[in-house]
């Protein structure tokens, strides 16, 4: 029973809110930050995957205009409440764009059953007059510094009725290219497409001018729209990558090496003895040849040393010693100590990035990867981009992306990132 009670008090206060009375301050409010959600989801790279998201968009934006012109012109920006049809359709758009951002984020598919929502809303709502109406917009992304003209289209009806309809754009004047009672397709010069600030977009209007009434009063309508506008570069990248590279590990090691002889003859002949220095390293590990370092040489009635092969498998040498030159002089000795270095090669994994490329919508871009070392090849990890409109977009060897491709070139492994539009 408590279940039941908690229930239907849910459901009534859900009702409550359909039918909340909102005042036309409120209603404008909310339509503005509606307007502003909208344009930034146009303007995003998704729209460059589908333009049906600039031209969903559009209706939106397009409705919600129609909306504010009807609440100022009525009730105005007071604390008048919206009458029923202009809180119907308040309702309806405001439903329409949470659909909206949804598919964008989980679905974008259901982009064009939203746009078929759209147009029966304004059908509903708009269609029962003679006046002109959009139903549709075919808005594409124009691609700055690139694109020489831009096309689009607008579909509804009553386009006939019209004495003069024309589209403006940046204070320019465009006539449609062609034009029937349901259709209008433009075909604007690049260089009326300006940016003017740093937004992605810019604003136009198709302009409608008709009359009415037996006095054939002049009636006039301008219904906005927006023209996303993309750079040519849409982005910068780096790629993340691994690979395998040596590394010297030194080892000191230290030898001693001693010579001695007999006694010199009643002649004074000397005695000369010699020993034969050979080393080899330890462990596997190579000689360095470069790094003998004598750290003392000592010899009696003299002697010498020296090195006659420095290879890293092997170091020889000798060293020598004499006894005195007087008659049963003494015997001779020396001691060569000397520090040398052994090293072995050990490979490590290291985390590399290439350098920051920008990422054209038109041409593919290469990330050229270092040769292999000792057949160690690099292996990539991820591809790392940030879009136009602050997005961060991951890409990975294994796994597809919505807006791009990426291939690795199986003989010099370098990686080539693709729009994929």
């Amino acid at each position: 029973m408590k279940k039941n009670i908690l229930t239907l008090a849910f459901t009534l206060f859900t009702l409550s809110l359909s039918y909340a009375q909102i005042s036309g301050a409120t209603a404008l409010m909310a339509l503005d930050e509606l307007d502003k959600s909208i344009t930034s989801q146009i303007n995003s790279v998704d729209n460059l995957i589908t333009n049906s998201i600039g031209n969903t968009g559009n209706m939106i934006l397009s409705i919600s205009a129609r909306l504010k012109k009807d609440i100022n012109e009525t009730i105005g920006n007071t604390d008048k409440i919206l009458r029923e049809k202009q809180l119907g359709l308040y309702n309806q758009i405001l439903s329409l764009k949470d659909d909206f951002n949804k598919a964008i984020k989980e679905n974008i598919e259901n982009i064009d059953v939203i746009a078929t929502r759209v147009t029966q809303v304004i059908d509903d709502f708009f269609g029962k007059n003679r006046e002109p109406n959009i139903f549709k917009y075919n808005t594409g992304v124009f691609v700055l510094n690139y694109d020489k003209d831009y096309s689009f289209s607008a579909t509804g009806k009553n386009f006939d009725r019209p004495y003069e309809v024309f589209a403006k754009i940046n204070g320019n004047k465009i006539l449609p290219s062609t034009s029937n009672n349901t259709k209008l397709n433009f075909i604007i010069d690049s260089a009326f497409i300006k940016k003017n600030d740093d937004k992605n977009y810019i604003i136009g209007e198709i302009v409608f001018k008709w009359k009415i009434g037996l006095f054939k009063r002049k009636r006039e309508r301008r219904d906005k729209f927006i023209i996303p506008l993309t750079p040519l570069n849409i982005g910068t990248a780096q790629a993340f990558y691994e690979q395998e590279l040596p590394e010297k590990i030194f080892y000191t090691q230290q030898r001693t090496y001693n010579c001695s002889t007999g006694s010199s003859n009643w002649k004074g002949d000397q005695e000369r003895e010699s020993t034969a220095i050979n080393i080899l390293p330890v462990n596997g590990r190579s000689f360095d040849k470069n790094s003998i370092v004598i750290n003392n040489w000592y010899q009696r009635y003299g002697g010498g040393y020296r090195f006659t092969s420095k290879t890293e498998q092997q170091t020889i040498g000798r060293i020598s010693c004499k006894s005195d030159k007087k008659p049963y002089g003494g015997g001779g000795r020396s001691t060569l100590t000397f520090s040398y270095k052994e090293f072995e090669i050990k490979y490590e994994v290291n985390d590399l990035i290439t350098n920051t490329q920008n990422v054209s919508t038109v041409n593919p871009t290469l990330f050229k990867l270092p040769e292999p070392v000792d057949g160690k090849r690099p292996n990539v990890s991820f591809v790392k981009i940030k879009t136009f409109d602050n997005k961060e977009i991951i890409l990975t060897p294994n796994e597809q992306n919505k807006y791009f491709s990426l291939k690795i070139n199986p003989v010099t492994d370098d990686i080539s990132i693709n729009w994929k539009k």
